[in-house]
């Protein structure tokens, strides 16, 4: 088991030293030598979780445009998970055609209306500058994973071991938070990286800790201490649990209210309709939990962050009674919202594409506002029709299930997780779109294809398989 670990750890220093630590003029082969011994390699899940956490950021290391490779003169630097997800797409074409997966038509129809909103944007307008068309490329290519991830990886077993090299990225996510907590810097600046970080302030002068490390990553690995909790055997209880809490302290630590609310309704949503807790397994989960806090509180600056992260939290109460702004700390309601709704009502049907207009009005802040400004009515309502259409496929497969199937709880994960994704999606950042970054790429491809690949699997379940 640490064999493979080490193996994954060892290729996340080599890109770290290509990144921070060796000459520019070395970053480029090195990082070809990393494809190469990708494009060799049959361990997908492995590679998979690698370049997301590159991709998501790990420690403080692989910021945005740091992992760029500049391959061509004149021509802009490339990402390097970029090239790995060109890499994957290229590898995937010469696999065979996976199992149908029953979402493959929803896809489909997401897929023309992108290809239709890239012609409207040309058409408004979108400027010819090769920086532009380059950044439509890079804005349409991680939607790639949508097909490349089902042919790559295509079992339970892929994703189990996905999230074996995925599971312990939370815990130094959430080592990096308590770090950069007390220190006032990140790991990667202990390590001689020399940024500057916004988010790094003194707790101790009263100042707010906003930092959130490997976000996509805390995300992917609560999703997936989830989905094992309900296939026993796969991993141990006590090391999901333990991932679920390091999940929610990240997000606590980090003072982001739409996140901890977001979590919290996820959580409880799992624990009543999936996991079912006995009252004895209540207990015990809670008083472990309360365990891991006090120990933390032991540190008086994280106690200082704890408190300073419940007084942000208690401005919900101002929202609730009026103030848009929740007492100075928000703007999306006030600011945000109101000046990409203006534009949105000048093209209201189809939104304006991938044009000039969207690239100058957009704001990933107001995200629903954004997929409007961006698609326009057509695009949220297909967007919705997706979400309801591929989550409830998976509800009503649980219900027909009779119980004691061995998948009818694992089907649920979905439902219960998502609306918390979705509140994420609606308060904090936008998660869901007609275009992705990397990581949203092979998040929400992961999301997909592994409960596309449980509805199959309960119509079948292996011989092997017991509830």
């Amino acid at each position: 088991m640490f064999a493979r670990f080490g193996i994954y750890f060892f290729w996340l220093v080599v890109a770290i030293a290509a990144t921070y630590y060796l000459p520019e003029f070395a970053r480029a082969p090195l990082y070809i030598f990393m494809l190469v011994a990708y494009a060799r390699s049959s361990n997908e899940p492995m590679w998979l979780a690698l370049f997301l956490t590159i991709a998501d950021g790990f420690i403080g290391f692989f910021n945005p445009y740091e992992a760029v490779a500049r391959l061509l003169p004149g021509l802009p630097g490339i990402e390097f998970e970029q090239l790995y997800i060109l890499a994957a797409f290229i590898k995937a074409l010469g696999k065979e055609r996976p199992e149908p997966l029953f979402h493959r038509g929803l896809l489909q129809v997401m897929g023309i209306y992108i290809i239709l909103l890239v012609l409207q944007g040309y058409a408004i307008g979108l400027s010819s500058a090769l920086n532009v068309q380059f950044r439509l490329v890079k804005f349409l290519l991680p939607l790639s994973l949508l097909y490349s991830i089902p042919r790559l990886l295509r079992t339970e077993d892929d994703y189990r071991n996905f999230f074996f090299y995925l599971f312990p990225m939370v815990f130094f996510a959430l080592f990096a938070q308590v770090f950069t907590i007390v220190t006032s810097i990140t790991p990667s600046q202990a390590l001689g990286v020399v940024k500057k970080f916004w988010f790094t302030v003194d707790v101790k002068k009263g100042y707010t800790y906003r930092g959130f490390y490997s976000d996509n990553t805390v995300l992917l690995t609560y999703f997936g201490a989830f989905y094992w909790l309900t296939r026993p055997g796969f991993f141990d209880r006590r090391y999901l649990f333990t991932i679920m809490a390091a999940a929610m302290l990240c997000v606590v630590l980090s003072a982001t209210r739409g996140w901890i609310i977001g979590f919290s309704i996820s959580l409880i949503l799992f624990l009543i309709m999936v996991e079912k807790l006995s009252l004895k397994q209540t207990f015990s989960l809670g008083l472990t939990g309360a365990l891991s806090v006090m120990l933390l509180l032991q540190i008086p600056v994280i106690e200082k962050q704890f408190e300073n992260a419940l007084e942000r939290f208690s401005t919900l109460q101002k929202l609730a009674g009026g103030d848009v702004t929740a007492g100075g700390t928000l703007s999306r309601l006030n600011e945000r919202s109101p000046r990409v709704m203006d534009k949105w009502s000048e093209s209201p049907i189809s939104g304006w594409g991938f044009s000039d207009e969207f690239f100058k009005y957009g704001d990933f802040h107001v995200a629903n506002q954004n997929i409007l400004l961006h698609a326009g009515i057509i695009g949220a309502i297909l967007m919705l029709v997706f979400i309801l259409a591929y989550h409830g496929k998976l509800f009503l497969r649980s219900f027909q299930l009779p119980r004691g199937s061995p998948y009818k709880q694992s089907l649920l994960v979905w439902c219960t997780f998502f609306p918390g994704w979705f509140f994420i999606h609606s308060t904090s950042g936008q998660k869901f779109a007609f275009y992705a970054d990397p990581t949203a790429g092979m998040v929400i491809g992961v999301y997909l294809t592994l409960g596309a690949i449980v509805y199959r699997l309960s119509f079948n379940p292996p011989s092997d398989v017991s509830a």
